[in-house]
């Protein structure tokens, strides 16, 4: 970004709202010259003009500049160093058993916003529904299938970061794949390992009260590894 636009972010920042005059005198620039960098932000979203500031006595009335909700993404955050964080104080104060069920629990919460119908789908469109929402979650997942043998993919980890220090994640991962599926993820690779992606073999659920899955005819065609 243009030092003059990053200058006038930060002073937007730190006095919630400005005039061009206001601007120009703490840049040592022309008013034209703000109104152009104005212009630009406001174009991308990152600056307002909303609001009018009256003037005592007789005068035009000033407009007043103000961030965006947008805005906020140019100024550091700490996210990730929280994160780590948490994580590491949650390790020191649950069991690993505790750690595994708050991951558990972390991916129920995940799965709030995933389709609510996925046990009445048939077989072939919950594993396409199952693929569409871990995209959404940033997976980039795809599926082969070999047979009735059902492989499926994720070759993006949305926490990788975090996993190098904290592999506990990963049974969010699990989680996730087998309540989607409908069906136990086997893994067969492993990004943490220094593989290209996470590859999981998708078993029968076999439970002692219902029947197993059906598999998926292997004449159905599955989402293809993206080119």
């Amino acid at each position: 970004m243009h030092p003059a636009r990053q200058k006038i972010l930060e002073y937007l920042k730190r006095h919630s709202q400005a005039t061009i005059t206001e601007l120009a005198d703490h840049l040592d620039m022309a008013p034209v010259s703000v109104r152009h960098h104005l212009d630009l932000l406001i174009g991308d979203n990152l600056v307002e003009a909303s609001r009018v500031r009256r003037q005592a006595g007789a005068g035009r009335p000033k407009r007043l500049y103000a961030l965006t909700p947008e805005a906020d993404a140019f100024f550091p955050h700490n996210y990730q160093k929280l994160a780590q964080l948490s994580m590491e104080v949650l390790k020191r104060v649950l069991s690993p058993e505790d750690m595994k069920t708050v991951m558990q629990e972390l991916a129920e919460y995940t799965l709030r916003q995933a389709p609510s119908d996925l046990d009445d789908l048939p077989p072939k469109e919950r594993l396409a529904a199952a693929i569409d929402f871990l995209n959404r979650e940033g997976y980039m997942a795809f599926c082969e299938c070999h047979g009735e043998q059902i492989i499926l993919h994720t070759c993006h980890c949305p926490y990788k970061e975090l996993v190098s220090s904290h592999p506990e994640i990963c049974h969010m991962d699990d989680t996730l794949v087998r309540r989607l599926t409908g069906m136990t993820p086997q893994r067969l690779t492993h990004i943490l390992n220094g593989e290209p992606r996470c590859t999981y073999r998708l078993l029968p659920k076999e439970t002692s009260s219902a029947p197993s899955t059906p598999p998926i005819p292997a004449s159905l065609p599955l989402t293809t590894e993206p080119g």
